[in-house]
């Protein structure tokens, strides 16, 4: 008998309480798969690499990616995890700021926009 594989779970760093992960962990769950979250907000450390998980949702915060990290880990550390992701060609999703931060690894910028941030 072949053993059977436990699915690869999915990293989840939320960065503030009210920015995590919600309907998509529900569709990771349907999908068979585990989801680890680490909160930073509450003082988890940001994991300096992606090693484990099949892929990693990096969430948003109050915070600009041009600007330090207001409620939770510095900014060196927010980018280096969905770097190190990108050169260990596991799966990165941004959302919100966590966007912004993979834009910024994959070499573009981030800056003010011209109306008033929302959300």
């Amino acid at each position: 008998m072949v053993p059977r594989e436990e699915p690869a779970g999915v990293l989840v760093v939320q960065h503030t309480p009210h920015e995590g992960p919600h309907a998509l962990w529900t569709a990771l769950e349907a999908a068979g798969l585990p989801v680890r979250v680490c909160r930073t907000g509450e003082g988890d450390p940001v994991p300096s690499s992606p090693v484990g998980p099949a892929a990693l949702v990096v969430t948003g915060e109050p915070a600009a990616a041009y600007e330090d990290a207001s409620s939770s880990a510095p900014r060196a550390a927010q980018l280096a995890l969905p770097r190190a992701a990108l050169e260990a060609e596991v799966p990165v999703l941004g959302v919100g700021l966590g966007a912004r931060l993979l834009a910024v690894v994959g070499g573009g910028t981030a800056r003010p926009g011209e109306a008033p941030r929302i959300g």
